[in-house]
């Protein structure tokens, strides 16, 4: 999974397709001939600035340093995981489970169902069961803020799951070495599910057990 990278100076302002576009209250006439931002030159033109851009400093150093580390590699010691935060909790997933990361996604319920199970969202035209992972791992919802989650999508097998997270931060590539064990404060349902917890940017990540988890939810939520 590629790492989201700053956005250059052009699209630091609100863009369009987030104010009067789909992603916004729709009131954009173009989107009468258009159907969607995606169709629009303006969302394109957006796009090629945003490919055109110049790399943020350290960029290079940073990935010259990672594409390096060939001894960690060739021992298969190294593990892609990515990192996102639930309420004041930080987690990390296996890259090699994700789907994709979207944008904040309406969520539609299932009728006499709740709990774990969210709704059924719409990912890329295909409709996902969306689960409350914040409830299932015990923690606390976030005290409330202007930024929707964004919506992870995990697979393993046939099976696929939605979540929300509150914040997602980036990929990182993480040695065996540094998963310790998780600590005693650690809710009980957070440590069933948890593989061990590593450091980075001054945060506790636990890492979940992808294989545990899918099989939690598939006996809890069906």
């Amino acid at each position: 999974m590629p790492r989201l990278e700053p956005q250059p100076p052009a699209l630091l302002e609100t863009p369009c397709w987030q104010r009067i576009g789909v992603w916004g209250d729709r009131s954009c006439p173009e989107l009468v001939l258009a159907t969607h931002c995606h169709n629009c030159p303006v969302f394109a033109a957006a796009g090629r600035r945003f490919l055109d851009a110049p790399p943020p400093p350290g960029y290079s150093s940073e990935w010259a340093e990672q594409l390096a580390e060939t001894e960690d590699a060739a021992a298969g010691d190294l593990i892609s995981v990515l990192a996102f935060r639930l309420g004041d909790e930080w987690f990390a997933l296996p890259v090699a489970v994700l789907v994709e990361v979207t944008h904040p996604r309406p969520t539609h319920r299932v009728p006499h169902r709740g709990g774990l199970l969210a709704g059924i969202v719409n990912m890329r035209g295909e409709l996902q069961l969306c689960v409350r992972l914040d409830l299932l791992l015990g923690i606390e919802a976030a005290m409330a803020n202007a930024d929707q989650p964004r919506i992870i999508a995990m697979r393993r097998g046939d099976e696929c799951w939605g979540f929300p997270a509150d914040e997602v931060d980036r990929v990182h590539r993480l040695p065996g070495r540094e998963l310790v064990a998780a600590p005693p404060t650690l809710s009980r349902a957070s440590a069933r599910l948890t593989r061990g917890v590593f450091n980075r940017d001054n945060r506790a990540i636990g890492l979940l057990d992808d294989e545990r988890l899918f099989h939690t939810l598939r006996e809890r939520v069906r």
